[in-house]
Formats: C-alpha cells, structure tokens, sequence
C-alpha cells in the first residue's frame, strides 16, 4: 500500500517565495545644491581661497559651472571675492551662523595670520599653531610645519584642553577670572601629565602671571615629552579672537629657548592683531 504521507511540493520558478529584500533608503539630492556644499567645504579648507579655475579643477566640473555656482553664492553673501586676486573665499553670512562673536570678527583671521605663522615655523623650526576658543576647548584652524624628521601629529579641526595647551591658556589669559572659571567650571580638571593644573584657582594664578609677560607656556602639562608656547591675538575691540603658538619637543624648546621664542611670537601676535584692528595702548613698548 503506498504511503499516505504529505510531502509538500517544490516550488516551482514561478511559485518560489522570495525573501523580502532590505529596502534601500530614497536619496532626496539635488546636484546643484550638493555641488554648492563641497565647494564651500574646499573653500573652507583654503587659507588664501580659489580661483574659478581651481574650484573647477578641484570638483571636476566646466569653468561656466564653477563661476555660476560661486557668483550665486557671492551674492546670498556665503562666499566673498578678493578683487584683487580674483580668488573667491568663505563670505560673512556662514560666520554669521556661528554663535561665537570672535569667529564672526575674525572673518579674515587665516588668511592674516597663516603667512606669520609659516615665518615663524621656518625661523625656528617648530610646529605652528592657530587656535580659537570653542565652548571649553581650542580648536586649531591653522598648522605649519617645518622641514625634517620630527613632526608633530596634529592637524586642523583638533580640539585641546584649554587647561593644559599653550594655545589653549593664550586664550584664557586675558579673560577675566569669574569668565575663566565659568567656561572651565569647578573642576578638577583633566590630569594629563604630572605637570597638569588641575586646581582652577591655580589655572588663574598660572595664567595671571603669562598674560602679564605675554605669552603662555604648557610645560610637558599635555604630554610629557612637549612644550608650547603661545600668544594671544586681538581684533579691533580688543577682545581675544584666537591665539597662535609653537610646539615641540623637550629638546627642540629647551628652557634657555622659552623667553626668547615668546617674546619673539608676542612681536608677530601683535602685527596680526593690528592688522585686525587692534590699537595697543598708548607707549606700550615693542620688545
């Protein structure tokens, strides 16, 4: 008697189940917009800006579509364009979306300062720095590197302590105690080397005595092996904008260096800061 069991039956090509595919998020992209946002990213990674031949090299596209592209932006204000140079660089209205009021007076900060700072890299052979003050910590929006073996690994967009950095104490230094505490909070703060401020109060005492010779030092309070020296520069309301400073090794900036290369950034600091529209006062002395 054959078997009364059910089998069940392949299925066939046209019956198979398919299992249900993973669904593919819809892009919503218009190009030109998209194309727009890269410029402006290339732009902003551009010390002294572009020229429509080197945004169309750089983004593949026809000179007619980087000009009309650039001018639309030039006149919503999101780009500028040096008359000069013919160059075309970040415009107001994208610094305007910034909540920091020093981003949006330094406008032309880089492109002011990154010359000194290549000067002062290849005058003392160390690693350049610019900084801004960004909530609680400093950010680097300009590098400079010298010739040779010894690099630091740093890069642009790097966030420090502010405790602990020579850029990040220039920018503390001129500020007045009670903002000082305020942006760093109660404390402790980070101990980073055996070295590290980590008491606030201490920072202030610290930092009172650098704004009051015009430069600040992290000595090995980062990382053991570094040290940085750093200067504060200022707009045309006298306010701290950003600060630059070099760094290296322990070797590179022995002790017997220290006074010397800061009194030798505060002279650049303070060139840059008067190209910014910074009045010293009256009789102060250059040294």
């Amino acid at each position: 008697m054959p078997s009364t069991q059910n089998v069940a039956p392949k299925p066939s090509a046209k019956t198979a189940v398919k299992s249900p595919a993973k669904k593919a998020r819809k892009r919503y992209q218009v190009p030109a917009v998209q194309r727009a946002f890269s410029i402006l990213d290339t732009l902003n990674q551009s010390s002294f800006g572009l020229t429509i031949q080197e945004v169309s090299r750089a983004h593949r596209i026809p000179y007619s579509t980087a000009f009309y592209l650039l001018e639309t932006m030039l006149d919503c204000g999101y780009v500028e364009r040096h008359e000069d140079s013919k160059k075309y660089s970040l415009g107001y209205k994208l610094f305007a979306f910034r909540d920091g009021s020093a981003i949006r007076n330094s406008l032309n900060l880089r492109a002011q300062a990154f010359p000194s700072l290549e000067e002062l890299t290849e005058i003392t052979r160390l690693t350049g720095h610019l900084a801004i003050l960004e909530k609680d910590e400093a950010v680097y929006i300009e590098k400079s590197e010298p010739k040779g073996f010894i690099r630091l690994n740093t890069w642009v967009g790097e966030r420090k302590l502010l405790h602990c950095t020579g850029v990040g104490k220039a920018l503390l230094m001129h500020l007045p105690p009670a903002e000082i505490r305020r942006i760093l909070g109660p404390g402790p703060m980070d101990c980073r080397t055996e070295r590290s401020i980590t008491g606030v109060e201490a920072l202030i005492e610290n930092l009172s005595e650098a704004a009051a010779r015009g430069y600040a030092v992290d000595d090995g309070e980062d990382e053991e092996e570094g040290r940085g020296i750093a200067v504060a520069l200022f707009d045309g309301a006298g306010r701290t904008v950003a600060s630059m400073g070099l760094a290296g090794t322990l070797q590179q900036i022995d002790k017997d260096r220290i006074e010397g290369l800061g009194r030798l950034i505060r002279n650049y600091a303070m060139q840059i800061s008067q190209r910014l529209g910074f009045q010293p006062p009256p009789g102060a002395a250059k040294t």
